[in-house]
């Protein structure tokens, strides 16, 4: 019996891969660095990124400081242009309205978390939120996932996670949920390959009873 449903935030509930990449782009130019951000990164704590891409920076100034920096940028850039994956909202109202529980499991910070469903008018879907803040070990480690079942007192095997990026399909299996990905901005193939046991495009193609069948 599926009584949770547990997003990822970032090219999951919101439409902005293409977004944080270029905020990254503007961030990285910033500070000299010339190596183009890989999609590899997606889903992973801003900490490893920084850590791998600007290394000496973060020695120098701390990669909290940078990651406020970064996201400071993605926000003001892009705040007016911020939209929800099609069909995200009316998939929460359903859900809820049945009595499930929902819930954000995020490698973002808390502040750009709530942004998010602020603009996207989702934080009154949610009865739980972590973030980059809530956990010490990302993507594709378990722990978020984990964290978010216990918040909403639900067995990991009554969830399913939704998730864009092959690090976080790893992080909801490991952590013994149902993994839905979502193609919105990558290839179905690696989401499939990465075990998630059904990808769409986006929620628009789901429905709750194929939720219920998983």
């Amino acid at each position: 019996m599926v009584k949770g449903l547990i997003f990822d935030m970032d090219g999951t509930m919101v439409d902005n891969s293409a977004l944080h990449i270029e905020a990254f782009r503007l961030f990285f130019e910033r500070h000299g660095c010339k190596e183009p951000f890989s999609e590899e990164w997606f889903a992973r704590r801003n900490e490893d990124i920084l850590k791998h891409y600007i290394p000496r920076e973060c020695e120098k100034y701390g990669w909290v400081a940078l990651s406020d920096e970064k996201e400071m940028i993605y926000r003001e850039t892009f705040k007016d242009v911020i939209k929800p994956v099609d069909g995200l909202l009316q998939l929460l109202e359903q859900a809820v309205s049945e009595g499930m529980k929902c819930c954000v499991g995020s490698s973002a910070p808390r502040q750009n978390v709530e942004f998010h469903l602020d603009v996207l008018g989702a934080r009154k879907f949610m009865s739980d939120w972590l973030c980059m803040e809530d956990v010490k070990i990302g993507k594709p480690d378990p722990d978020v996932y984990l964290k978010c079942c216990s918040r909403i007192d639900c067995d990991p095997s009554e969830c399913i996670v939704f998730e864009d990026a092959t690090a976080g399909v790893e992080a909801g299996l490991r952590a013994g949920c149902k993994v839905v990905g979502i193609a919105n901005w990558n290839d179905p193939r690696k989401l499939i390959d990465a075990g998630a046991h059904l990808v769409v495009k986006n929620f628009t193609e789901l429905t709750l009873p194929m939720l219920r069948a998983l």
